[in-house]
């Protein structure tokens, strides 16, 4: 099947009951939505925010990486983080686990704060979550009924953004992921699986909200940490779906997963050169890499290190930092930084001093 063909006759699963490209109400778990509440659902119309790609990306922090483990210092911490300079919001991991604890407290947080500029939700926890427990489940999944159900987890987020608009709190993007793990020789089956299950998901109203493609590891010989799709694939699956949609797309980086992928730290910067030169590249997210064993512990994991000022064994630098901001460009949409605290039992004053240290990194003019 050539590119595009998903888009141009979508598949429709009368029996999962996906009607119109969208599962029907209560496909996918409403407890995954975000306020616990049934009073918080959307009611009424949406007014539509058009996203538009500005000189200053809105800046968000990943602060669920590094939260401390007591919910009752959560609150505190969320509201240090937004009153950092420069920050306008966080990036929400909806759905993933310790998602219901947390919500409440964020939803409360949110209310309070009129001024920020905007929020990402990253499926990435719930997702890896999903296939975790099954791993024909994901949006790049050959099996159809896998990728069905990552579609409609989708769907539940999809709800949750709704329910941000309509509390006035603009969603700027949401991160999707090519789930699941498939061998090297399935990668072109899991691009055309992802081409389809994009034309879904850009087929709705999203409110003017950005659905994003986050690049993570590709699958290659020998240790990987995601292993997901190869990023020229991605690539591919997404101009598919954008050309034959009115919904603003396009990819991200996470700094961390593109050194990972090649274990090399000058990676994320070609990663982000190849998407502004294919003109998909919204997002650039910087959270660090070791290549070395250590507090964050195997070289080469998925553990979030902060700049190397603040943790050695990183190999996110300065340097490297400012190179990818400035590969980057000045359109995108947003940036930010996610970052873990070692050992687990860090003061939440210094875990807030990660953070403020990797952030001011990113202040680089650009003309």
């Amino acid at each position: 099947m050539g590119r595009g063909a998903a888009c141009r006759q979508p598949r429709l699963n009368r029996a999962r009951g996906t009607v119109r490209g969208h599962p029907l109400e209560g496909s996918a778990p409403d407890r995954l939505t975000f306020s616990p509440s049934p009073r918080a659902r959307l009611q009424g119309s949406v007014k539509v925010m058009t996203t538009k790609h500005h000189r200053k990306p809105v800046r968000v922090v990943g602060a669920y990486a590094a939260q401390p483990d007591a919910v009752s210092e959560l609150e505190a911490y969320l509201e240090e983080i937004l009153s950092l300079p420069g920050v306008g919001g966080f990036e929400v991991s909806w759905g993933a686990p310790g998602w219901e604890r947390d919500a409440p407290i964020l939803a409360d947080v949110l209310g309070r704060r009129k001024d920020c500029a905007g929020h990402v939700l990253t499926l990435i926890g719930a997702a890896a979550t999903a296939a975790a427990k099954d791993p024909a489940v994901g949006l790049a999944s050959p099996d159809p009924d896998g990728r069905v159900r990552a579609v409609q987890l989708v769907a539940a987020a999809h709800r949750a953004v709704m329910e941000f608009l309509a509390r006035g709190q603009r969603i700027v993007a949401v991160e999707l992921h090519a789930f699941p793990t498939l061998p090297q020789a399935e990668a072109g089956q899991g691009g055309r699986a992802l081409e389809r299950s994009l034309c879904e998901i850009l087929s709705w109203d999203w409110g003017g909200t950005t659905v994003v493609l986050e690049h993570c590891d590709a699958r290659r010989p020998g240790r990987w940490q995601k292993g997901l799709l190869p990023l020229a694939i991605e690539i591919e699956a997404v101009a598919a779906a954008a050309a034959v949609s009115s919904t603003p797309t396009g990819m991200a980086v996470n700094w961390g997963r593109s050194a990972i992928e090649e274990q090399d730290a000058t990676a994320p910067c070609r990663h982000v050169r190849r998407l502004r030169s294919a003109g998909l590249l919204r997002g650039v997210m910087f959270s660090g890499a070791t290549d070395r064993d250590g507090p964050y512990g195997m070289a080469w994991s998925d553990v979030h290190p902060p700049l190397k000022d603040l943790a050695p064994d990183s190999v996110m630098d300065r340097d490297q930092m400012v190179a990818t901001v400035e590969a980057a460009g000045n359109n995108l949409l947003y940036d930010g930084i996610k970052v873990a605290a070692r050992p687990p039992q860090t003061a939440m004053k210094d875990r807030i001093a990660l953070i403020r240290g990797t952030l001011a990194a990113l202040d680089v003019d650009l003309v």
